[in-house]
């Protein structure tokens, strides 16, 4: 199996790997033909890592203005989180 792998990307496993799996690539098996779908969804993926990020950030606050600060980040990405996932929806609809 060594040898398949070390042979090239044209022959073995991971061809055979490469045509089962077929269009489908990546997190939530995402088309290649559709690049704004994939953005879309890479969008909801970064903005739900930023929405948790400044969920931790503000347990770590240490004073009035960076939780104030926090508090504001938190309500803001968590908008805008929601607001992707409605547009993600409204696609998929259609």
């Amino acid at each position: 199996m060594a040898e398949q792998i070390a042979a090239g990307p044209g022959t073995g496993l991971l061809s055979a790997l490469g045509q089962v799996s077929g269009k489908r690539s990546g997190i939530f098996g995402r088309t290649r033909e559709d690049p704004s779908r994939a953005e879309l969804y890479e969008t909801i993926h970064e903005a739900w890592l930023e929405w948790q990020n400044d969920l931790l950030n503000f347990e770590d606050a240490d004073c009035k203005e960076m939780v104030d600060y926090y508090a504001y980040r938190i309500k803001a990405s968590q908008i805008r989180y929601e607001y992707l996932l409605r547009k993600a929806k409204a696609l998929q609809a259609r």
